[in-house]
């Protein structure tokens, strides 16, 4: 199981454009303001700096570098936060021997619970890991939804993972603020929905496709068809603001800048590459599967894409919505 587990993970890093992507833009935002904040530090102070849902370090460089150039000779402590079952290894391997005047410390537990001590982070960010509920799926998913998005917005089920997302962004927020230095700065990218709360991406369609066809041809039984959903929640525009504009949230940050905008996937990545959008899929995907579907099931599940896609080239792109935000820790 090991030795999958950490093939899985390799993979992931082998199709993170789309991840490496958001964290160069991310990075520009990162270069702006960890600016800001070398300016109030003393010449010999440490900076201190949290990345939060680390994964395994393919879109974790660009930030990073952004760092250390702007430290120049500083010394910068980082610290890696991701769940137990990250694979340490391959975050090590990739980033240690890129940055070795950097000092990685690693911390595997939920990013939903304090990761540093009170008052100790100049600068976290965050980049693609939002979405990702804490507790996993709040309930079953009815119908042929892999994503609640897809349930319509008065759905019962629906709003119960919304609850969830909202739960979890704001203990994210409040977490943050502790940790985070006043003058400090919590930078993060967001996967989000479109504005009325659907899914952009064409691949979130044919996945669904691909699950109806299972039910229709009786390769799920009625409880795998629940069962079989991806544990995250795309929160619009409205859902990310609205939290960040209480009067609790106005109190503890200001927000000095945001970007809601789709990636250009179709512009910078071959997406009409069947095998490799697969493989991009499977890089994020495959490990939720395997919690509802046994293999033979697995693989059919992506025989049926694969066949919708066959025929459509833009069946699997990735353009998703992207919010982008700089938050100023105030006090």
């Amino acid at each position: 199981m090991a030795n999958a587990h950490t093939l899985r993970m390799v993979d992931y890093n082998q199709n993170s454009e789309v991840q490496a992507l958001a964290a160069s833009i991310l990075s520009e935002l990162i270069k702006k303001f960890a600016a800001k904040i070398l300016v109030h530090l003393a010449p010999n102070e440490i900076l201190n700096v949290c990345e939060y849902g680390c994964a395994t370090g393919g879109s974790s460089i660009a930030p990073i570098r952004a760092i250390e150039e702007l430290a120049g000779q500083r010394k910068v402590v980082i610290i890696m936060n991701d769940l137990p079952m990250n694979d340490w290894k391959t975050l090590e391997t990739t980033i240690e021997a890129k940055f070795p005047r950097i000092d990685f410390k690693y911390l595997a537990k939920t990013m939903y619970s304090p990761i540093a001590e009170e008052a100790s982070i100049h600068l976290g960010y965050s980049c693609f890991a939002q979405h990702w509920l804490d507790n996993g799926a709040p309930t079953g998913l009815s119908g042929d939804a892999l994503w609640a998005n897809q349930l319509p917005m008065n759905c019962l089920e629906r709003q119960s993972w919304e609850k969830a997302s909202r739960d979890n962004w704001t203990n994210k927020l409040l977490l943050r603020a502790n940790e985070i230095v006043p003058g400090g700065r919590l930078i993060i990218h967001i996967h989000s929905s479109l504005n009325c709360g659907n899914l952009s991406e064409n691949f979130a369609e044919t996945l669904r496709k691909a699950k109806f066809q299972m039910i229709t041809n009786k390769e799920l039984s009625p409880e795998q068809a629940i069962d079989l959903h991806i544990p995250q929640y795309c929160k619009s525009p409205a859902e990310i603001f609205n939290i960040l504009c209480t009067p609790e949230m106005s109190s503890l940050w200001q927000m000095e800048e945001a970007h809601y905008q789709q990636l250009p996937c179709d512009e910078l990545f071959e997406q009409s590459n069947i095998k490799k959008q697969i493989g991009f899929l499977k890089g994020f995907l495959d490990s939720t599967l395997r919690t509802s579907l046994n293999q033979l099931q697995i693989n059919r599940f992506w025989d049926h894409v694969s066949q919708f896609a066959s025929n459509d080239s833009t069946a699997l792109t990735s353009n998703g919505m992207s919010t982008f935000i700089s938050l100023k820790r105030l006090g």
